[in-house]
């Protein structure tokens, strides 16, 4: 315990003597030395353990609070002494969190705080320091020139007239009570009753003009000096991050994109994002465009030449009505979708076009790279017809008697497409470069014009929404690729910042307004739901045995779907389909599209009754609308093209009617789901086995059934998983084998890029199926009924191979990269090799001598053609890197028939 004090008193006089030290030397103005001791002193023990309790009735009693409360006053001098008045005031500071006490630390504060221009701190010091003692005279006389400066003139009157109260011959009082009652005059009748307490005398006190404008000066100068710190520099204005290279609407967005990214992600500080962007330099559309004579390919809003769709005139009305009676296609927006390619068409003499075409393009493809690399050692790669070349594989009964006489899908398919080719050719290349020139000259204008308009804007932000609004207005307008992408980019970053869409209810702002506002908020939802339903497809493309074909939607597209403003935003655009006045003549397209977007959106989260509900209200417009256009000579429907979408992009009563049927069979097949996973897979296959085209009967019908139906897929899959897992291998295959052909008649016939990635998946998974089925039981070759299905699949099998090995090294589209044709492929012409093989022994039997003995054959030792099969696979494969496909299924099985089969 003594031993404890006899420590506390060594470290309290060890302090002591060295602030004494430092004392001393200030006084002899070593302030160098002196500065060096106080800061030693700070780093002594005793001062680090000193904490404040936070109590200040307390006070300093811990001696090396003392000693660090004059430490830091003592420091605090010495810079003001060397005009450090920044430093001086850390440590007036540091000195007054200790002991907040003394007026006379206060009024230093404020003191230098005046030389700092820190006024709200000046006047917090001094009026602390009025607080300690309120007699303080020079913290009242500071406090009411920094409340004068601070134009506080309440309570500047306030503390003149407690000072009037103590001197009632205050001059600078006087003046400054005067001035505010000259700059507020009505501070005067308010503040009469405070000064009437007072001396009365006080008005009638001289003070000199000399004094007087002292007085202002004073007060004014700090005004100034304050002013001046707090002005900003005229910084420039901004720029685009990415200048725009092309006028198209797309590289705009691109810039808009890029600069908001630049200005949220770049180093601190940021920029406001309501700073002024400088678009100056596209004021000259002829001079910017000769600084940048080196462009990229440029799209433009039209269609592309050789396209599905229509080309579409930008001059023509949005919203058409289309008569019922037969009439001749015409180029509009608002066409009816084109229906299949009639079978009449493919008569003999156009069969076999597109092979030709195909093989003259790679000829001319092959004459360029050989071109580019005459140089080199590399051999140009040998153009192969894999259907000629596989077809002599296959034995005499698996072939077709005369192929050009088919009726396959695929020959139906060569001759649509290659009468659209012919028929684009004969359009003629002068007229669409001259449509594609009028397009690019009216779009290049279209985005100057815009630039223009925008010459004085409000920062990034507004541009971005001023940008949405005018492409919003093109929305039933064919975009180039890549720009929806681009819009709907640009619609999230925007929205994030904006609180709300403007009240349609309240009419709180221009209709104009209001109206772009919904139609901008419209399309780029309908994008967006775009996006979710094309993500939709892409996940069901997960087989039965992978995961359950049903999820959440939550589940698909992120915890946050649908996102933060999408419900509301929807619930707005609700409200404003209902003011027919504020969209007057498009009132009926808006509204008819909201309720689509509606529907469709309620249907991707399951709500399927409120789906319904909004179904029939598109329709009651609808019906209402043709009806009220309607003649008696002739009727008419209402149908609304939105050409930017992927899905649902025709609004119509038969689409309508399609998407009705659709929620229904989606309600089957999550019944059918349920099924599934209950284990009741014999209900599954009772449910969906009638749904395939079997013996080959009402085709038409069945064609109908399955057309354009994305939940068809997902029921094959479902189908055959349930079929493998009751172990049925008979009935898997000639199920699969079915499938499989309805599958690779979609794959192909399909030109949408998510469509078709789906229907490659569902080929690729029913062959791992069917090849299931035949290594568990190949029994199922031996049928007799399935000849007509293996001659069907042998060619489909064909088929998939050729199309799979014609794609090009970065493939454009999706294509089939599994090995398992190939296996399949072996695996019937083995089964038919074997047959016969037992046919020739039961020959040779009948052909006995009648002692038994066997006539001499002369058997010549061959190849059999399915391991010839397996050879031209891996050739083939193998100059791609395919071999290893599938896990390497070909060489796993190709080494497994070898170890089985030793005398090979």
């Amino acid at each position: 315990m003594g031993g404890g004090l006899r420590k506390k008193s060594q470290k309290e006089a060890e302090a002591f003597a060295l602030y004494h030290r430092a004392l001393d030397l200030q006084k002899h103005d070593l302030f160098e030395d002196s500065a060096k001791a106080y800061h030693e002193l700070l780093e002594t023990r005793l001062l680090r353990e000193a904490v404040p309790s936070g109590d200040e009735r307390e006070g300093l009693k811990h001696p090396g609070l003392m000693l660090k409360y004059s430490t830091y006053k003592n420091l605090a001098q010495l810079a003001a002494q060397r005009d450090d008045i920044e430093t001086a005031m850390e440590f007036y500071l540091e000195a007054v969190l200790l002991d907040s006490t003394d007026v006379n630390l206060w009024y230093k504060i404020g003191h230098v705080a005046l030389r700092l221009t820190r006024l709200p701190l000046a006047r917090h010091a001094f009026e602390e320091g009025l607080a300690c003692n309120p007699d303080h005279w020079p913290c009242l006389d500071n406090l009411i020139t920094v409340l004068y400066t601070l134009s506080d003139y309440t309570t500047c009157l306030y503390f003149i007239c407690k000072a009037l109260e103590r001197d009632n011959c205050y001059s600078k009082g006087l003046v400054i009570k005067e001035k505010i009652f000259e700059e507020q005059p009505c501070l005067r009748k308010d503040s009469l009753r405070m000064f009437l307490k007072g001396d009365l005398s006080v008005c009638d006190v001289p003070v000199s003009a000399s004094e007087t404008q002292a007085i202002l000066e004073e007060a004014l100068e700090l005004r100034r000096k304050r002013q001046a710190l707090m002005a900003r520099k005229t910084e420039p204005d901004l720029k685009l991050a990415q200048p725009i290279s092309l006028f198209t609407w797309k590289s705009l967005g691109e810039s808009l994109i890029a600069t908001y990214l630049h200005l949220t992600t770049c180093e601190p500080p940021h920029p406001s994002l309501g700073k002024r962007i400088d678009l100056l330099e596209y004021q000259d559309l002829d001079q910017h465009l000769d600084s940048h004579t080196n462009s990229a390919p440029v799209s433009v809003l039209h269609p592309s030449p050789v396209s599905s769709s229509p080309l579409v005139p930008l001059t023509e009305p949005l919203l058409t009505y289309t008569p019922l009676t037969p009439s001749f296609p015409s180029m509009t927006v608002l066409e009816s979708v084109n229906p299949a390619g009639d079978a009449s068409v493919g008569d003999k003499s156009k069969k076999g076009l597109k092979r030709k075409k195909i093989t003259e393009e790679s000829g001319e493809t092959a004459k360029r790279r050989s071109a580019r690399v005459r140089n080199t050692k590399c051999k140009k790669e040998e153009k192969v017809d894999f259907q000629e070349l596989l077809v002599k594989f296959l034995p005499s009964r698996l072939r077709k008697l005369d192929p050009e006489e088919g009726e396959g899908p695929f020959n139906h398919y060569e001759i649509q497409t290659t009468a659209k080719e012919e028929n684009f050719q004969h359009v003629g290349s002068h007229r669409m470069s001259l449509d594609l020139t009028v397009c690019m000259e009216s779009e290049k204008q279209d985005v100057h014009k815009f630039l223009l308009a925008n010459l004085n804007n409000g920062g990034i932000l507004e541009l971005m929404m001023r940008y949405l609004k005018v492409i919003s207005q093109k929305f039933l307008v064919k975009w180039p690729p890549g720009l929806p992408e681009v819009v709907l980019n640009i619609y999230n970053n925007w929205r994030k910042h904006s609180s709300s869409l403007p009240n349609p209810l309240l009419r709180d702002c221009r209709n104009q307004h209001i109206r772009e506002m919904m139609l901008m908020s419209l399309s780029c939802m309908e994008l967006q739901l775009d996006q979710w339903l094309l993500a939709k497809g892409k996940s069901s493309m997960v087989s039965p045995r992978n995961g359950p074909a049903a999820s959440s939607a939550n589940g698909k597209f992120g915890p946050d779907f649908p996102g933060t403003h999408f419900l509301g935003d929807l619930l707005q655009l609700s409200f404003a389909s209902s003011q027919r006045d504020l969209f007057e003549e498009s009132w009926l397209q808006f509204a008819v599209r909201v309720y689509w977007l509606k529907a469709r959106f309620l249907a991707l989260q399951g709500e399927m009754e409120q789906a319904l509900e909004n179904y029939d209200v598109c329709t009651e417009m609808l019906q209402h609308s043709a009806a009220m256009e309607a003649t008696p000579d002739s009727d008419k429907r209402v149908v609304i093209r939105l050409p930017n979408l992927h899905v649902d992009s025709v609004v119509s009563l038969e689409e309508i009617d399609k998407n009705l049927k659709s929620l229904e069979r989606c309600q089957s097949l999550e019944e059918l789901q349920r099924l599934y996973e209950a284990g009741d897979y014999r209900a599954v296959v009772q449910l969906l086995r009638p749904t395939l085209c079997l013996n080959g009967d009402s085709r038409t019908k069945h064609l109908e059934f399955v057309i354009s139906i994305p939940e068809r897929p997902a029921q094959l899959l479902l189908l055959q998983d349930s079929l493998l897992r009751l172990k049925d291998y008979k009935q898997c295959f000639e199920c699969s084998e079915v499938a499989l052909n309805e599958a690779f008649q979609q794959m192909v016939n399909t030109t949408a890029t998510s469509a078709k990635e789906e229907w490659v998946a569902t080929v690729t998974q029913l062959l791992q199926g069917i090849d299931h089925s035949l290594s568990a039981d190949s029994s199922s070759l031996n049928e007799a009924c399935a000849v007509q299905n293996l001659i069907r699949l042998s060619n489909n099998l064909i088929q998939i191979i050729d199309c799979s090995m014609a794609v090009q090294e970065e493939p454009k589209e999706p294509f089939v990269s599994s090995v398992l044709p190939w296996i399949i492929l072996h695996r019937i012409i083995q089964r038919e090799e074997e047959n016969f093989q037992s046919l020739c022994c039961q020959q040779e039997e009948q052909l006995q001598n009648p002692h038994g003995e066997v006539s001499p054959i002369q058997d010549t030792p061959m190849l059999p053609s399915s391991l010839m099969l397996l050879n031209t696979a891996h050739e083939y494969l193998g100059r791609r890197s395919w071999c290893c496909n599938s896990d390497g299924a070909l060489l796993k099985f190709y080494i497994s028939l070898l170890q089985s089969n030793p005398v090979i």
